[in-house]
């Protein structure tokens, strides 16, 4: 594929995302995506088969980048600087991608009645988990943490559903503060006695 398409497709599927949140599934067509993306219907025809294919191509690309500012933020020396990492990238994507979790709760809504998008949000999650343990068991081959190896697949599960938890809760009350301190001594707290125990 040459860079100008591209480009071109990713600036569709950004502009996909962006009208699902806002809209919700049921609520988007074909033509508010050709709409905000300044191109025609028969050009995302051309590209995707349909808005289901459309809407799974999506959710693909933009995972893809979550992942890696998840896999960026569990790096660290120690459990505790791993931990911080952790939280703060967190907030900064929570802060930076609050489209993408609107997006990802409508998918999780969609999943329940689309084989397709199923398939595609279970490949995501597991890709992220995936990403998730790689990072966790290099950790502790480098002595970072002191876990056992064969729980770092339940751990990445865990660690990916608390976060999706926290996304769900701030796409439910938005004014909640996601500097608050007391609240993520909480998260610290709970992620150290999984990660540090």
């Amino acid at each position: 594929m040459n860079d100008r398409k591209e480009q071109k497709i990713n600036e569709i599927l950004k502009n996909s995302l962006r009208v699902l949140a806002k809209n919700g599934y049921e609520n988007t067509t074909i033509a508010n995506i050709a709409n905000k993306s300044n191109v025609s219907r028969g050009i995302l025809h051309y590209y995707f088969s349909d808005k289901e294919d459309l809407v799974s191509k999506v959710l693909a690309f933009s995972s893809e980048n979550i992942i890696q500012a998840t896999i960026r933020g569990i790096k660290g020396k120690t459990p505790e600087e791993i931990v911080d990492n952790i939280i703060k990238d967190s907030i900064q994507s929570f802060r930076d991608n609050p489209d993408f979790y609107a997006f990802l709760f409508e998918m999780w809504c969609a999943s329940r009645r689309s084989e397709k998008i199923k398939q595609e949000l279970v490949t995501c999650s597991v890709k992220v988990t995936k990403s998730i343990k790689k990072v966790l068991d290099e950790a502790i081959q480098n002595g970072v943490l002191k876990i056992n190896t064969k729980n770092t697949e339940e751990m990445s599960k865990v660690l990916l559903a608390l976060f999706n938890g926290i996304a769900f809760e701030k796409l439910m009350e938005p004014s909640q503060d996601l500097e608050n301190r007391k609240y993520w001594i909480q998260v610290r707290s709970i992620l150290l006695s999984v990660l540090n125990p």
